[in-house]
């Protein structure tokens, strides 16, 4: 089977941040993944280099735009080398290939009657002599009146709108520059559009096609598709750097394609490069009878123009659909977003300069990366105790134990696997786990691909405590090599279950044992071979790499937050996580915790709140006769099927309260921190709703 993976192209404006990463790793695990299991694959990307961003940025850096994306793009390459993400190809969108792919794209969806120009009244500055996009027109938010927002979009009120509703609009660009306020005049200007509406019935039958999307993003969809899609203006005005458009009239003035046209044109002019450097065809990935699943991985910000834009330009331009397009999370930072202000925006950069180990960040992401798109949260004490406790005193410490005692005691001899019922259970478990981690890879589900190799490295290492190979030496070494020869067979497992997240910790252990990985159809074990000697597969993850990281915010350094049992109240703030230096709690009186009346609590439904990203409907049967509504912030936790048939406790004695045109009576709890960031407090299921939590 043949796939082409992408992930979204990064903006050649800026250093890429630890945000950026989220999904790097995600798509590299996952092609990694791929690779371990015989596919073909190819991971493609590439630098974003258009856009009005940039055109204004590099004039305010003395550069010409080629030159300052380049700059970007050699930092780009280097940072994401670094974190050994295993692009087959990492080019550009300002390339000749991706200039003849736009045009042929545009001119396709023109030929089908899909573009209409039009005038279109826009703002322009008389002081710097062009028609301001969107995001360079600020003022007053027509709906609530909130100051200095963009013109798209108030971040206060959520609203979105036309720039020229805005009140008392600016000049962004000449506000930065530090030439006061200039108000912008109302010009017309022609422009081209997408009728994207000719592409609704197609779009409808894409985005609800099993396996194409996840739930929580097709169901966002299915909203948009309900009303005829608005037209997508593909063009903007000059100075712009970008690809001018093609075969316009003689008397117009030049007009070039709005980034997002270009932008995702580059996955394919990017193949097309990477497949000509090898004599082969771009048609082989991208055409539309190829056979190749195409799989995208973005953020959950640039879903609609992955998932109704890009699909209907490739309809168009007869070249293949995507197969899925995953979803993920944005991340935060200490419970926060990420912010400079905050002082919880960190560079790729500034974590290497710190002489952190990029595996630490890979293994922290994919442990807590799951198939939804539900928000990752970077605690540092959280990604230095999981590291240390999982990757190196888990996994890492079965392999090292296993082969120190067999380099300084047995000559570095590996003998035969024990014969005994338990220890042949245990190396068909280890051929299982395998396989399920692979699958669950395959979901996307990377977190639960750690998980069982954690687990499986438990087992192992609780047999090898038990059997104390180390007292036989003596007595018996063959047994007790026979025992330590198990412990490397199933750390190599656990290694090759564990690569595609860090392919390093991974290749240190085929480097010891003197032994490829096992394939993903291979369960031979290593027996009677010679080992080298070994070494410590990951560093451990200090208090002062956790402080020199942080001493490199951009603002003040977060302070440690603590684990701590939280309600599930809407209005709280981003759940924190587990941290090394817990601080200490207010103290209350036994009078006081009797007052809280604590309940056991059987989910009987659960759904969205319309409106409300981060809400969830539950009703909860307390014993009480009739069920209650309980409204709980957790919905980028848990989707709502995974509460139904719960026993949860309950804060049962608080009053009621509207939220969000619900009324909510109580409380249901959840712990900080673990893989979701909130993980809810249950109860045996054998209790009955309605018993008293003491």
């Amino acid at each position: 089977m043949r796939t082409l993976v992408t992930m979204a192209l990064p903006y050649a404006n800026g250093s890429l941040h630890l945000g950026h990463f989220v999904e790097a790793i995600q798509t590299d695990v996952y092609v990694r993944a791929l690779r371990a299991m015989g596919r073909e694959v190819a991971f493609i990307c590439a630098d974003d280099m258009h856009g009005t961003p940039i055109e204004v940025n590099a004039a305010k850096a003395g550069l010409p735009p080629e030159e300052f994306v380049e700059r970007y793009h050699r930092e780009h390459r280097a940072d994401y080398a670094a974190f050994q993400i295993s692009h087959d190809e990492f080019y550009k969108t300002h390339s000749e290939e991706n200039r003849l792919h736009s045009e042929l794209i545009y001119r396709k969806l023109r030929d089908r009657g899909s573009i209409e120009r039009r005038d279109v009244e826009q703002f322009y500055c008389p002081v710097d002599r062009r028609f301001l996009p969107d995001r360079y027109v600020r003022g007053e938010c027509p709906n609530c009146g909130a100051k200095d927002q963009y013109g798209d979009s108030c971040e206060v009120c959520g609203t979105t709108y036309e720039p020229t509703q805005l009140k008392d609009p600016y000049c962004a660009i000449c506000m930065d520059a530090g030439r006061g306020r200039v108000s912008p005049v109302r010009r017309k200007s022609a422009h081209y559009f997408v009728k994207l509406s000719q592409y609704q019935d197609f779009l409808r039958e894409w985005t609800s096609s099993p396996g194409r999307l996840q739930p929580e993003i097709r169901g966002f969809l299915a909203r948009w598709l309900t009303e005829p899609l608005r037209d997508w203006d593909i063009s903007r005005d000059a100075p712009y750097f970008g690809f001018e458009i093609p075969d316009r009239p003689p008397d117009e003035e030049k007009k070039y394609f709005y980034v997002w046209l270009d932008a995702p044109v580059g996955y394919i002019s990017s193949t097309d490069h990477w497949a000509r450097k090898r004599g082969r065809r771009v048609e082989d990935w991208w055409g539309a009878d190829s056979g190749t699943d195409i799989v995208h991985f973005i953020g959950k910000d640039i879903v609609y123009f992955h998932t109704l834009f890009w699909p209907a330009m490739l309809h168009a331009a007869g070249w293949r659909v995507p197969a899925h397009v995953h979803v993920h999370g944005m991340l935060t930072v200490e419970g926060t977003k990420m912010s400079k202000t905050r002082g919880t925006f960190i560079n790729a950069r500034d974590y290497l300069d710190a002489g952190l180990d990029p595996e630490w960040l890979r293994y922290y992401y994919a442990a807590n990366l799951g198939p939804t798109p539900t928000d990752i949260d970077l605690s540092l004490g959280e990604m230095k105790n999981r590291v240390n406790g999982e990757l190196l005193n888990n996994v890492g410490n079965l392999a090292n134990r296993a082969l120190s005692i067999l380099w300084k005691s047995l000559s570095g001899k590996l003998g035969l696997l024990p014969g005994d019922g338990e220890a042949v259970k245990l190396w068909a478990d280890a051929a299982l786990a395998r396989a399920s981690a692979m699958q669950a890879y395959l979901r996307f589900d990377s977190r639960a691909a750690v998980q069982t190799a954690l687990a499986l490295a438990a087992s192992a290492n609780e047999r090898l405590q038990r059997k104390q190979p180390w007292k036989l030496l003596a007595s018996d070494p063959e047994g007790a090599r026979s025992e330590l020869t198990l412990a490397v067979n199933v750390a190599r497992v656990c290694a090759a279950m564990l690569e595609p997240v860090v392919p390093r910790f991974a290749s240190g252990l085929v480097d010891q044992t003197a032994a490829p990985l096992p394939a993903v159809t291979d369960h031979k074990p290593i027996e009677e071979g010679s080992i080298r000697e070994p070494k410590p597969l990951v560093r451990r993850m200090e208090d002062v790499d956790v402080q020199k990281l942080a001493s490199r915010f951009v603002g003040e350094a977060p302070t440690p937050t603590r684990t701590s049992i939280t309600t599930s109240a809407p209005t709280s703030s981003a759940p924190t996580s587990a941290s090394s230096t817990p601080t200490p709690t207010s103290q209350l009186s036994m009078d006081q915790f009797a007052a809280v009346d604590l309940r056991a609590g059987k989910v009987l439904a659960a759904e969205r709140v319309a409106k409300a990203d981060k809400l969830l409907k539950l009703t909860i049967d307390l014993g009480e006769g009739a069920p209650r509504t309980i409204v709980s912030g957790v919905a980028q936790a848990y989707q709502p099927e995974e509460l139904v048939g719960r026993t949860v406790a309950v804060v049962a004695n608080l009053p009621k309260k509207p939220l969000r045109g619900v009324e909510s009576h109580g409380m249901v709890l959840f712990a900080t921190g673990g893989p979701r960031g909130l993980t809810v407090v249950e109860v045996r299921e054998d209790v009955a709703p309605g018993s008293k939590v003491k």
